[in-house]
């Protein structure tokens, strides 16, 4: 008998079928809607909720999601990560069991310290790559994990959030205006323009677009309102293999080669600069 994961069971009341916008209800191998929309849980316990034009990316690659936890296993991120920690801390200060977004969560790493860090959330986390939500699915037992795509839609019902957070993934300003209540946060994690220096010059990444914060800023103007900003600037010294796996876990390996990312990098220990603003944004008290 196919066993509900404890956080899916209490997120299905938040979610909404990606077809026709109904509610959805537990069923024995997933949820389905009034109208008949099912979908099934995979058995490593992410729960696919696609819309009607399905998978139109894949995603990140299962290479690029071991590269990305061995990055994060380093440490190099850990102080984002507490930054975000913070973050969600003074924005949920008196909100009893919050539910929290983590859009494009990836293998869950930061919505798994944000939600250890508030003690009494539920986490959700949305991602398009299915072998990202497998770790995803079990990276913390308070944590719902959703294979679907920001892009296309939250399968989410309106208002229903306390705080949405979006650490180096796409954003849908519409959408997250739509799930968060008014008052609530979005956090949003942005590189700032020293990011993974020397590195990102020496082994070829793509360099980051000009001033993304204050296009940030213009992009979420409306129903966001900057609050605050936490500014995380620190250079760590990670080895050769992490260094190379820096390289090729985002958008930059789809363009590189890891033999050619390790001659260009070298054996040795390196320092990289850990550069990444932290902005949280309020949604506005209008409807």
């Amino acid at each position: 008998m196919s066993v509900t994961p404890a956080a899916l069971g209490r997120a299905v009341p938040y979610l909404r079928c990606p077809v026709c916008g109904g509610g959805l209800r537990l069923t024995g191998p997933g949820v389905e809607c009034e109208r008949g929309h099912s979908f099934d849980r995979a058995r490593h316990g992410q729960l696919t909720l696609l819309g009607p034009r399905g998978r139109r990316f894949p995603g990140d690659s299962a290479d690029q999601v071991l590269a990305r936890e061995r990055v994060l296993a380093s440490g190099a991120f850990d102080a984002v990560a507490e930054a975000l920690v913070r973050a969600a801390g003074d924005a949920l200060a008196g909100v009893g069991h919050p539910v929290i977004l983590d859009a494009g969560a990836g293998t869950g790493f930061y919505l798994d310290r944000v939600v250890d860090g508030l003690g009494d959330a539920l986490g959700i986390g949305t991602e398009l790559s299915v072998a990202a939500a497998r770790r995803l699915a079990r990276v913390n037992p308070a944590v719902a994990a959703l294979v679907a795509d920001t892009w296309d839609g939250l399968p989410l019902a309106d208002g229903c959030l306390d705080l949405v957070q979006v650490v180096f993934a796409p954003r849908n300003a519409a959408e997250f205006a739509r799930v968060l209540r008014p008052g609530g946060t979005l956090v949003v994690a942005v590189p700032g323009p020293g990011h993974l220096e020397p590195l990102r010059t020496e082994a070829g990444m793509l360099t980051p677009a000009a001033d993304k914060a204050g296009r940030l800023d213009a992009d979420l103007a409306g129903p966001f309102a900057l609050d605050r900003v936490r500014v995380v600037d620190a250079v760590v010294g990670v080895p050769a293999s992490v260094a190379v796996d820096l390289a090729l876990m985002g958008p930059s390996g789809v363009h590189l080669d890891r033999a050619g990312v390790s001659g260009r990098v070298g054996p040795a220990e390196r320092p990289v600069r850990i550069h990444v603003e932290v902005r949280s944004y309020r949604r506005s008290l209008q409807e």
